[in-house]
């Protein structure tokens, strides 16, 4: 390859990479270099770079039994968005600006109007998708998650579904016994508006009544990146959980859709 071939395929790796982490975070560099047939070092170099960058920050895992050698790192999509080019920023003082100036006169409510006018183009386009596959027949929970999956990618939320196993009950008490409980949260690794959000959580408040709607069961939002959190998480009502989590397991969910972390007693 010559010196063009070589830069273009570093760039394509490092969308992927950055896509990757942005939607499975927090992940292993191991896991990186599997996923996509790169060498230790080669991974080492893209990480270290778009760390370096700040587009990326490390994490220790957590749960993990420490053991000899250095302790397990993983990587998450920086919480803080480096500086982008001049016209983003230009764009987002003049959404901060114009947001300012309308709670300036007409308060929180003229907030919440515009926040619900976002929204209201995301459900729209939500129905109109809903009825098309309504029209061929049932629509399953796995099926309307996965409208709103899709939708969410387009939006630029990089969103994906996290399956996440807890054990509930007292261990080792008067022999009571523990059980096993799986449930699912929707994760969201990008947001186009973060730091437009921290600044007017009315955002994140009328998106998560949205996604509510959309799915059709109460949700309720754990973090979100606007507050400092490296991604947005809801979690979703215990029965829908165990439809989505059964849909999983056969396989009628594809990977592009869920994430293939399962862990113990573990929040993102």
């Amino acid at each position: 390859m010559n010196a063009r071939t070589d830069a273009h395929a570093s760039d394509s790796t490092r969308e992927r990479l950055i896509e990757a982490i942005s939607v499975d975070g927090p992940i292993a560099a191991g896991d990186l270099a599997e996923r996509f047939h790169l060498t230790g070092a080669a991974i080492r170099r893209h990480l270290s770079q778009l760390h370096a960058e700040g587009i990326i920050e490390e994490k220790e895992a957590p749960n993990r039994p420490r053991g000899r050698g250095r302790p397990r790192k993983e990587f998450v999509l920086a919480a803080k968005a480096p500086d982008t080019d001049a016209n983003s920023r230009e764009c987002e003082s003049l959404a901060l600006l114009a947001m300012r100036e309308l709670e300036r006169a007409g308060g929180h409510e003229a907030l919440v109007t515009l926040a619900k006018a976002r929204t209201s183009e995301w459900e729209a386009e939500f129905e109109r998708r809903y009825e098309r596959e309504n029209a061929r027949g049932e629509v399953p929970p796995s099926k309307r998650v996965r409208l709103v999956i899709d939708l969410l990618k387009e939006l630029g939320y990089a969103a994906s579904l996290r399956p996440v196993t807890v054990t509930v009950g007292p261990p080792g008490k008067g022999g009571a016994s523990t059980r096993t409980l799986t449930t699912v949260q929707m994760c969201q690794g990008r947001c186009p508006v973060q730091d437009i959000a921290a600044k007017h959580p009315e955002l994140c408040e009328v998106e998560t009544a949205a996604l509510s709607r959309m799915l059709g069961v109460p949700v309720q939002r754990l973090s979100t990146r606007a507050a400092g959190a490296h991604v947005c998480t809801t979690h979703l009502t215990p029965a829908m959980s165990a439809a989505i989590a059964e849909s999983m397991a056969e396989g009628e969910l594809a990977s592009d859709v869920t994430t293939d972390l399962l862990t113990e007693g573990r929040k993102p």
